[in-house]
């Protein structure tokens, strides 16, 4: 006779479980978080340095023609912003304080870049793309404000009989310091990227390394090929620069370019291939 089982034992197949209303993660996210984690190749990344450069060219004849001085060219406001001590340029004696105020807001833009770059996983495509969107947003700001003929494009002053002269129409300080702010964040990319003979706003020191080379008449040489290539870059911004601010465009299409120069730079970085992915 079997025995009577009063608390028959429970099975898990009698029981019909109740499906998970929890949505399971997607699986983008760690994707992208992983895409843009990842650190960029270093092969042709000296080329978005390059186009920097025709950047800085373009901007700083239309800057210097508009305003007396520079956005990226510090040297040349030291020296503007010395010849401020001794009240000169006599036809523009507040000229030096245009070369301090880019001075300034370049050191802080590097200071700022410098740091956001690093914190956000420094050669990683995020932290590129972010640092050159960055960029292209400030530019866009600042060609806003000159289209829109908040501040003078022509000489850097008002127009005869509303100020006296040699008297700064100081709005023009505003995009003057954003332009200042965005050329720093190139410089300090160049720095993190190692290619310091690509600077892409200064070329003294690039005149200097081209002439001083002693591998200078090898074939293979590539610091000394991205030296010059740099330098044409620049040279031919200028040019460029110089042109449209003389034709009807003016200034406010320079900085329309740059900006989306700057933009398309930060697209390269967000699908630039990643150091793994080498050989694959």
């Amino acid at each position: 006779m079997s025995p009577i089982t009063l608390f028959p034992p429970s099975s898990s197949s009698s029981c019909p479980t109740k499906p998970s209303t929890q949505p399971s993660p997607s699986p983008i996210l760690p994707r992208l978080h992983r895409h843009f984690s990842t650190p960029i190749s270093p092969t042709y990344s000296s080329l978005p340095l390059l186009f920097c450069c025709l950047i800085s060219g373009l901007v700083d004849s239309v800057a210097y023609n508009a305003w007396s001085c520079f956005v990226s060219m510090q040297t040349g406001n030291t020296i503007i912003l010395a010849l401020g001590a001794s009240q000169q340029p006599l036809n523009a004696q507040y000229v030096w304080l245009k070369g301090l105020v880019s001075i300034a807001w370049f050191v802080v833009g590097c200071f700022a870049f410098g740091r956001g770059i690093r914190a956000a996983g420094g050669k990683s495509r995020g932290a590129l793309m972010g640092a050159f969107a960055v960029q292209a947003g400030m530019m866009l700001v600042a060609a806003g404000l000159v289209q829109g003929k908040v501040v003078p494009v022509s000489d850097g002053r008002v127009a005869p009989g509303d100020r006296e002269p040699g008297n700064p129409y100081f709005a023009e300080l505003v995009p003057l310091a954003i332009l200042a702010f965005q050329a720093g964040g190139q410089i300090v990319v160049s720095r993190v990227l190692g290619f310091n003979e690509v600077p892409t706003t200064v070329l003294t020191s690039v005149y200097c390394d081209i002439a001083s080379d002693e591998k200078l008449f090898k074939t293979h040489n590539e610091k000394r090929d991205r030296r010059i290539l740099g330098v044409l870059m620049l040279l031919l911004g200028g040019i460029v620069g110089g042109w449209i601010s003389r034709s009807g465009a003016g200034m406010a299409t320079v900085l329309w370019i740059g900006a989306a120069l700057k933009a398309g730079i930060a697209v390269a970085w967000a699908i630039w291939k990643g150091e793994k992915e080498i050989g694959r």
